[in-house]
Parts: C-alpha cells; structure tokens; sequence
C-alpha cells in the first residue's frame, strides 16, 4: 500500500495543518506504510516549512515568486503522475484542505485516472469559513469545489463537529473520524521563576481565532493586575494591528502583550510558564495548540466554535459561546479560581491530553480506514 499525502504548503506561519500533515506522514512511515507527501516550497527560500523526518519522502513543487501558488498546481499533477506511474499498485491519494487550485489539481487528476482520493477539509467546510471569503468562494463552490468534493471516495475529519459539517453539506460518502495527534518534547522545559500569573493564546493571528472578542472579554471580566495576557503567534493579513488597537482603545496596554511568531522550539516554554490557555476561535476543526496546552498541563478556555466539548464535561476547562460576554464568564471564572483549583483542572487535562492524542494511534487508525477503501474498491 502506497500512500501520497498532498498539501499545498507546510510553511511554519500556515497553522496547525502545517504540523499535523508531515506527522501524519511520519507515524504511517514509523506504522510501515509507504507514505509520500507533496507539497509546494515558497519562492522566498528564508520562508521554513515543515516536512517529515524523511527528506527522501517529500516532492517539493516551487512556488513562483511571481503569481505563487498559481504556478504550482501543474507542478503538482507531474509529480503525481510520476509517482503513480512508478507504483506497482494504484495507490491512495489523500488531500489535504480544499478552495486552493493545487486540491483542484489533485480532484481532477484522481476523477480522470480512477485514483482513491481521501478528502481532509481541514476546518474549511464549517459556517464560518465557508461566509468568509464570500463571493470567492461561492462561485468556486459552484464552478469546481463542490464536484470535487463530489468525487472524493471518502472524507477524513479531525472531529464529529466537522464529519457533521460535511453531512450538513449533502455528501454522503464514507467518513473516518480520527483526531490529530501531539508530538511531545522528550522532557517539558523547567517552569521558569516569575511574578504574577500568565494567560496565553498561541495561534495564528487571524480574524477566525475571535481576539477582538477575547480582548472585550478580558476588560469586560476586570481580571486582576496580577495576570497578563499573552497573544503570541503570526500575524496574518495585518490583523494583529486591529486587535492592538483593541486593546490600545480598552486601556489595555499594561496587561496584553505580543511577542510575535513562536518558533516550535520555543512553544512548549510557553506553555509550561503559563496557567491558563484561551483559544477564542468562531472555527476550528480540531485545534492541536488545545491538545498541546492540556499535555503541557493547563486548564483551556475555548469555543463551542470548536469541536472541545470534552472540557466542559470533564471539568478540564471551559467550553463556551464564541461571544465576548461567554468569554467573559469564562475568564473570571478561570482567573478567580485558587491557583491550586486551576493546576487541578491542568493536571486532569494533561492525563486525558496523553492518553488520546498518541500518533501512533492515529497511524492504525488511519491505515486500518485505508485498507477498507482498497478492499471495497
């Protein structure tokens, strides 16, 4: 069994897919599964990607400096001929995201060479991504996306909230329910000795992870001088100007910080020397940063926007509207609490972190899902 994992770009300041996908590919390789990941390399060679531990397991497009991903979707349909054509048997093509021309690419060349193609929407079928973009993405919807999405022969989904996105949505084919998996560090870094207490949010800074509504919510909840809170991650589109004007119109300034892009190097610091993480997005599809902040042993407050109902109903945390006044509740809630009252909520959190997101699991699992696509082929 060969499998070819395709994704238009892992750049590091992409999100979480950028992550899951090369893991993905490394605990199939680890699992004994021949697995192959295309992808595209930025023009801008001081842009990092992220890529399996196997440098001989990925082809790279190149991105034009010029029209971009434009360029790449052609590259795309050489590289996987070539290795369609080397394989003893078809193999299983599975895509990763959709709207881009590289997972037009992709459906077409499955539909006119009868190749399994496994789709992973990756957040990108939920309410609030499909309204965002608006006219772009309904005439793209009606021009390709949704046959594409029609001739997939089954759908991968990191949660029941986004396989029930694509059920809403009326497609019908077979969906694997299989949560992303978190790469630990081989120890957690010291915490490091400090004054006061930290929230942090880690993420991209984009308009769908809700920091305007967080920002309200922190002056709306009068959180105490003692805690700070920390909004780190890469700025997108030039929103994070919007969210410090935010805090700047709020008197703000002396308790919300931006220290930019953390490296994945640096992350896990972060989260050991914090004690609450807030992930205020109105979408997600799995949310990996909640994953990583509960095996780093913090309590989380988050959305109904994502698929974490887990910390309501295991007291790990706190799962609320994607309002600013639900936030609010959450968060004066959460900073009120004893300091031991919120490491209790971290402790619970990081036992249920470790002992669900394994990627070896995710490996069976996902190996298992494609024999079952062959067999009945």
């Amino acid at each position: 069994m060969k499998i070819i994992q395709t994704i238009a770009s892992t750049r590091f300041d992409h999100g979480g897919t950028s992550r899951s996908v090369p893991a993905t590919c490394d605990a199939l390789a680890a699992a004994g599964v021949e697995t192959l990941l295309v992808t595209a390399r930025p023009a801008d060679a001081a842009i990092r990607c992220n890529s399996p531990r196997d440098a001989e397991a990925v082809l790279w497009a190149t991105e034009s400096r010029w029209i971009r991903q434009l360029g790449v979707s052609r590259q795309f349909r050489q590289l996987i001929t070539r290795l369609v054509a080397d394989s003893v048997q078809p193999p299983i093509i599975h895509d990763h995201a959709i709207w881009l021309a590289t997972n037009h690419a992709v459906a077409r060349f499955c539909r006119e060479n009868q190749i399994l193609r496994v789709v992973s929407p990756r957040g990108m079928l939920g309410d609030w991504a499909m309204a965002h973009g608006g006219m772009k993405k309904r005439l793209a919807w009606h021009f390709y996306q949704r046959r594409d999405l029609e001739s997939a022969d089954a759908f991968h989904c990191t949660s029941e909230l986004e396989a029930e996105e694509v059920r809403r949505l009326g497609f019908r084919q077979p969906i694997e329910v299989i949560p992303n998996g978190i790469t630990l560090p081989a120890s957690l870094p010291e915490r490091q000795v400090r004054s006061g207490r930290r929230a942090l949010f880690l993420s991209r800074i984009h308009p769908k992870k809700g920091l305007v509504n967080l920002v309200r919510a922190w002056k709306q909840a009068n959180v105490s001088r003692e805690w700070k809170l920390m909004i780190a991650g890469p700025d997108e589109s030039g929103h994070q100007a919007e969210v410090e004007a935010e805090v700047r119109s709020l008197g703000l300034t002396d308790q919300v910080e931006f220290p930019g892009a953390i490296s994945d190097d640096q992350k896990w610091q972060y989260y050991v020397d914090s004690d609450l993480f807030i992930l205020p997005s109105f979408s997600e599809n799995f949310g990996i940063v909640i994953a990583e902040a509960m095996a780093a042993g913090l309590p989380v407050i988050t959305t109904t926007g994502t698929p974490w109902s887990v910390l309501k109903e295991q007291a790990l945390g706190w799962w609320v509207e994607p309002t600013a006044d639900a936030l609010a509740f959450a968060l004066s809630d959460a900073c009120s609490a004893p300091p031991e009252a919120l490491a209790e909520r971290g402790h619970r959190a990081k036992d249920y972190a470790i002992s669900h997101f394994s990627w070896a699991d995710v490996a069976v699992r996902l190996q298992g899902f494609y024999e079952q696509l062959l067999s009945a082929k």
